[in-house]
């Protein structure tokens, strides 16, 4: 008889144990992901100087997320030291790129060069 009563304390021991671990396991989840819901994209016009746009967007609270390092060639290219530079192509036609993340999303510029060499935005996207 006294194991009997002994049963039901340990299931609703064994339900919290559950409830708490899975708790964890979603608080974990927002973290990764970022716990915050899609915002909306930052709207930015095309030839757009990228140091305005840098600067914008830093103060909006996007962070840089260059996953690498620009080589010193795409540096020159780019005509500017800003940290979100993530690469630039050696076709000749100019493209950079900059990186940039908000919580859980991800943005991207790619410039061309502008009139005086600076870059301008050629468009926008959201990296997978």
């Amino acid at each position: 008889m006294a194991a009997s009563l002994g049963q039901p304390q340990w299931g609703k021991r064994f339900s919290w144990l559950v409830l708490a671990a899975a708790t964890v396991v979603v608080g974990i989840q927002a973290v990764r992901s970022g716990g915050d819901e899609q915002l909306p994209l930052p709207a930015v016009s095309p030839q757009e100087p990228i140091s305005q746009v840098d600067a914008r967007l830093i103060e909006a609270g996007w962070v840089v997320r260059a996953d690498r390092a620009p080589l010193p060639f795409e540096r020159r290219l780019a005509h500017n030291n800003l940290a979100s530079l993530s690469a630039c192509s050696g076709t000749g036609m100019g493209f950079c790129r900059y990186d940039y993340q908000r919580g859980g999303q991800r943005f991207a510029v790619v410039t061309v060069p502008g009139p005086d060499g600076s870059g301008i935005v050629h468009n926008t996207f959201e990296p997978e």
